[in-house]
């Protein structure tokens, strides 16, 4: 476990040490996935992960969590329905020609992608791996610290598979999932400002069983 965590702790390190393209955003996604590192600081309802140094949570309910990076905020969503019955995730924009950046990733039996668009001066990263997603709206030069944190972060997850399935049996629980999503303008045409509120609440709830990845 100690050799796994200075593995991780070298990656980190080695970001900033390179000149970033598409080549390197390949080469973290897919150094993070061949090194497999299963170790883990934080746990929630049905599943474990590991969070790296210098994130901190600011906020977590159960399936959806915030974490802040300097000044820069990142958000998780864990897929718990989809993961139980192993649902195929829906890749919306495969492949889509006006990405800054896209990599669908198919590694050990996890699936997923990475999708970056340009917003004006910023970058929304989407990344939805191991049935789970980060969103985060950043500035190019943090675009591989965000990837590699995410891909960190969703490599790591380990679900309780019983746990989940009492989870889904309790009608407590399972009448309760929401999915919290960054609010977009209704005016597509609007500056990339207004896309920067808060996760919204009851009236954007999105229901779990089918994702909208």
């Amino acid at each position: 476990m100690k050799k796994k965590f200075l593995l991780l702790m070298v990656l980190l390190l080695c970001i900033g040490c390179t000149r970033i393209d598409n080549d390197n955003y390949d080469t973290i996604i897919n150094d993070v996935i061949s090194n497999n590192i299963n170790i883990y600081n934080t746990t929630s309802l049905g599943y474990k992960y590991y969070l790296p140094l210098g994130i901190s949570k600011i906020y977590d309910n159960d399936y959806n969590q915030k974490f802040r990076v300097n000044n820069t905020y990142m958000y998780l969503y864990v897929d718990i329905v989809s993961y139980y019955y192993k649902n195929n995730l829906n890749f919306n924009g495969d492949n889509n020609i006006s990405s800054y950046y896209y990599k669908k990733i198919d590694y050990d039996g996890k699936t997923g992608y990475v999708n970056i668009e340009k917003k004006d001066n910023k970058y929304f990263l989407k990344i939805v791996y191991n049935y789970a997603k980060i969103e985060s709206y950043v500035n190019e030069y943090e675009i591989a610290d965000i990837l590699t944190y995410s891909m960190i972060i969703l490599d790591s997850i380990e679900y309780n598979d019983k746990l989940i399935e009492n989870i889904l049996l309790d009608d407590h629980y399972s009448s309760s999932f929401k999915e919290y999503k960054i609010k977009k303008p209704e005016n597509t045409e609007s500056k990339f400002s207004e896309y920067l509120s808060e996760y919204v609440g009851e009236d954007d709830t999105i229901i779990p069983d089918l994702p909208e990845y």
